[in-house]
């Protein structure tokens, strides 16, 4: 099973999903999400407003974490995207994510063997075979 059939099993069992990731990753989490909605999925990122008011009042480690526990529930999915798999807010979320009893897939590029840029490509290729296996099932609106 390709990691792509793994998540959309996932996905298809997911109330929602939310996607995160910092610079590049954070653009590709806006991407993968957004082709997600047109997919008919509940998929979100944090917008710009709520991050850097976290960012401001609890610091930037704790931007993704604060999100989800406001915002997440049990049953719901994250996807975590980075390149080095070693930044705080994602760890964070991740630990939060756990918490709440989210189902949690990494996206990791260093545990890949991989460097930012091919990291950065493989979430974007990762979202559109997500967005190609969910509209070959019909889930398209």
């Amino acid at each position: 099973m390709s990691i792509s059939n793994h998540i959309i099993d996932r996905i298809r069992k997911a109330g929602r999903v939310f996607v995160i990731g910092n610079g590049g990753s954070y653009a590709n989490a806006m991407h993968i999400a957004n082709d997600l909605q047109a997919c008919g999925i509940r998929a979100y990122t944090l917008d710009a407003a709520t991050l850097t008011a976290t960012a401001n009042d609890f610091g930037y480690a704790f931007i993704f974490s604060k999100w989800l526990i406001s915002n997440a529930e049990a049953g719901d999915m994250l996807i975590a995207l980075s390149g080095s798999g070693k930044s705080p807010n994602i760890l964070n979320a991740l630990e939060a994510a756990i918490l709440i009893g989210m189902d949690v897939e990494r996206v990791f590029g260093a545990e890949q063997g991989l460097n930012m840029e091919e990291s950065e490509e493989y979430q974007i290729i990762l979202g559109h075979q997500l967005k190609r296996a969910l509209k070959n099932e019909n889930r398209a609106l």
